[in-house]
């Protein structure tokens, strides 16, 4: 049998807390190809907990710190994007106003459709361009108060109170297109005045 990881060890590796680790194996776990398997950890209470291989651990830690390196994703090799939106949809508006499912994605019609499925009347409220990592601030953010959890990333609370705290939120970040002005130190100015004189 492999060596496999525990969420938590693998929230330690990259600096983050457990949460974060699921959620990104949630989102991103099957693109990755890493398989989730549960069992009792090795200790008195004998909780039950969730692992991943070594190999799957080494994966997810190299997708995360691109994420967080500033690194182009956009190229063809890449096949996650740098920038997309962030979300907030009402789910069952005529029946559960206050149920809301909040997240990131690179397309906002298609995701839209997908909750459409299982709740046909469901709506989007807001959304803001984001930068993939800005995700999980975003979603701490948002969720920071006057909500409660469900499940995942469906919370229940004021609709507005979603809105408002994601447009707080999204009014203090740059906009994510945006290049920042290079120091005349930088090393990458000289590429960039090639550019120019090409």
């Amino acid at each position: 049998m492999s060596e496999t990881v525990t969420y938590k060890e693998m929230a330690k590796r990259l600096g983050v807390d457990p949460t974060t680790i699921r959620r990104l194996v949630e989102r991103h776990g099957a693109e990755l190809g890493i398989a989730v398997q549960k069992g009792r950890a090795n200790t008195s209470n004998a909780k039950w907990t969730h692992y991943i291989s070594r190999e799957d651990a080494d994966r997810l830690a190299e997708f995360y710190e691109t994420l967080h390196a500033g690194v182009d994703l956009s190229s063809d090799a890449e096949p996650f994007q740098r920038q997309g939106v962030f979300y907030v949809i009402q789910l069952v508006p005529e029946a559960l106003p206050n149920r809301i499912k909040i997240g990131y994605t690179d397309n906002l019609d298609k995701r839209l459709t997908e909750h459409q499925t299982a709740a046909p009347t469901a709506r989007v409220l807001a959304s803001w361009p984001c930068k993939r990592s800005w995700d999980y601030a975003a979603m701490d953010s948002i969720t920071r108060e006057g909500c409660t959890l469900v499940l995942n990333e469906v919370f229940e609370g004021d609709p507005e109170g979603f809105v408002q705290r994601g447009s707080d939120f999204f009014a203090r970040m740059p906009k994510p297109d945006a290049d920042r002005e290079l120091s005349q130190h930088s090393p990458l100015r000289q590429g960039s005045d090639e550019a120019d004189d090409a």
